[in-house]
């Protein structure tokens, strides 16, 4: 006797869009967003337990282009897409750098600075090539270069996989530790303590 598959399919746009014909939209979007909040219910307790797992941080200003992978990575995280975490984790180290490189001033000889078609070149180096740059240039700070090496090779292990990891929930927050870690690093983002009420 073969063993049983599981399969996923989505009908639902089928028969929206069936539904949508017969005039029955507003019907066809209740059903729908009936059927979410069911699997947002059924899923927020553990919502709630992995929010409450991710590490705080301090103000960030929501201008700068690693801010919005930051939030994508903490809604990933949140929803227990953890292989997601775990690569998006990789390309927020990585967009890390180039900001870090984009507000400098490289000066290559005496009095001659790199132009920003000269340090786009370097955006097309391999990552771990770019962190050891950009430590040797005291551009981050060692514990900055652990980290982010430690990311890289994470991410790595995950992108190119050999094998299942078993750790996959625990490799997720850990990433996400280490992407806090960088970030509190190298733009102060510590989080404000919370003073006690005296009297």
């Amino acid at each position: 006797m073969s063993a049983e598959k599981e399969f996923f399919f989505n009908y639902f746009p089928n028969i929206y869009q069936y539904l949508k014909k017969e005039g029955k939209e507003k019907q066809a979007r209740i059903m729908v967003r009936d059927l979410l909040t069911k699997i947002f219910n059924r899923k927020l307790e553990k919502n709630v337990n992995r929010f409450l797992e991710i590490p705080a941080i301090g103000f960030i200003p929501a201008d700068t282009e690693y801010f919005k992978l930051y939030y994508e990575l903490f809604e990933l995280y949140t929803n227990g897409f953890y292989y997601s975490t775990i690569v998006l984790a990789g390309v927020l180290c990585e967009r890390i750098c180039y900001d870090i490189l984009a507000k400098q001033k490289i000066q290559v000889g005496k009095n001659e600075n790199l132009s920003p078609e000269q340090i786009g070149c370097l955006y097309e180096m391999n990552l771990i090539h770019l962190i050891s740059l950009l430590h040797e240039w005291g551009m981050i700070k060692e514990k900055t270069m652990k980290e982010m090496r430690e990311i890289n090779n994470t991410r790595n292990r995950y992108v190119h996989p050999k094998k299942a990891d078993k750790n996959l929930g625990k490799d997720a927050l850990t990433m996400f530790r280490r992407v806090t870690k960088v970030l509190r690093n190298e733009f102060e983002m510590e989080p404000m303590p919370i003073k006690r009420e005296t009297g």
